[in-house]
């Protein structure tokens, strides 16, 4: 069965570029079986901007097993939307509270179940988590159609900074004078007054 680790957690969401997989006994099913609305959390990680990333998990990772270095998150739904829990995780003050707690052993931080528990947030009822979410994602899909209107300008910026550099090596950017003596014959001129 496939078994998510932590380069599988990305941005929010679960990456399956990089699946390892495993074969599993009934009682490592049982326990590690995630479903969806379940929440991946790095627990522990070198570096210390890692430790309490998070990725919901969606129907597409059902029954998928996870590694030891993730802490699953199970939310109680008549509480708390995941969608809403998963963004609330990744905001900066969930971000700050995640990394004072920390810890260092040998240059490998780590956060416990506990600590994960202890984390203060408010919670608005569950008709406003879900417009909150609907908000959210709404203004993520603009930013990803802002981000593509810019790489396609980018590509057509670079394509014109190549175009106008051949035209000015070819002395096109400006109207030539007839009179103007060529280009090689001011360079062999230049160059035969430095052997005076």
């Amino acid at each position: 069965m496939p078994v998510l680790r932590i380069p599988n957690v990305a941005n929010g969401t679960i990456d399956h570029s990089d699946l390892k997989y495993a074969e599993l006994s009934s009682k490592e099913i049982e326990n590690l079986c995630l479903k969806h609305g379940d929440i991946l959390l790095i627990r522990s990680n070198g570096s210390v901007s890692l430790v309490g990333k998070c990725a919901l998990v969606r129907e597409k990772e059902m029954g998928f097993a996870y590694a030891g270095y993730l802490i699953r998150i199970r939310p109680i739904r008549t509480m708390v939307e995941p969608e809403f829990l998963s963004l609330t995780i990744g905001s900066y003050d969930i971000r700050l509270q995640i990394e004072i707690e920390a810890r260092s052993t040998s240059g490998v931080n780590n956060i416990n179940g506990d600590e994960i528990r202890s984390l203060c947030f408010s919670l608005p009822p569950l008709s406003e988590q879900q417009e909150i979410v609907r908000r959210v994602e709404a203004l993520f899909k603009f930013a990803d159609q802002i981000e593509a209107c810019y790489q396609k300008a980018k590509a057509h910026v670079d394509k014109l900074t190549q175009s106008i550099l051949a035209k000015a090596f070819r002395g096109e950017l400006v109207p030539q004078d007839p009179e103007d003596e060529p280009a090689a014959a001011l360079l062999e001129r230049i160059h035969r007054n430095k052997r005076k």
